[in-house]
């Protein structure tokens, strides 16, 4: 009897830690998934597209305002604002983070704003004068986990309306 007693202990206490262990593991994920999405938003910010393509798969798809595209695609916008000087910022926050095994589905609010000191860039953002439009969007990406870390494979982004702010001169 003491035996079985010993048995049934050791195998709900297993059961108790492998369990404990998975619920640890799953936040460790949730922590590594958002982390490659802020990452991939600092590779926007930067305009640094060998590092944001470090950050998907080479299958990945992207939808913004059209079908789903090639990631390189929809990077023409950020070589022409960094061409004509446009300053970039992106606030990542409010993640609504899911993992399933080796995959995870993320929605999360990015505040961006783009400022434009110089003529080219006030001209690339069709401004007036010196000033920044801010934009809010709404992301929903899928990652997928590779041997070097989670990486998204398709991305979708809805723009909110902007907000023009023109500087007085």
């Amino acid at each position: 009897m003491k035996q079985m007693l010993a048995v049934a202990v050791l195998a709900t206490l297993t059961f108790a830690i492998s369990g404990a262990e998975r619920v640890v593991a799953q936040e460790n994920d949730k922590s590594a998934v958002e982390a490659a999405v802020r990452a991939l938003e600092q590779a926007f910010q930067d305009c640094n597209l060998a590092k944001a393509k470090s950050l998907i798969t080479p299958e990945a798809r992207w939808i913004d305002g059209s079908r789903p595209v090639k990631f390189e695609n929809e990077w023409w916008w950020c070589d022409g604002a960094k061409a004509a000087g446009v300053r970039l910022a992106y606030w990542p926050h409010d993640f609504e983070t899911h993992v399933q095994g080796d995959v995870a589905w993320v929605t999360a609010i990015v505040d961006s704003t783009f400022s434009a000191d110089s003529p080219e860039a006030q001209k690339f953002l069709r401004l007036d004068s010196p000033g920044a439009l801010r934009a809010t969007w709404v992301e929903s990406l899928v990652l997928v986990k590779t041997p070097s870390g989670w990486k998204v494979v398709l991305g979708h982004d809805t723009r909110l309306p902007y907000v023009h702010e023109q500087q007085k001169k």
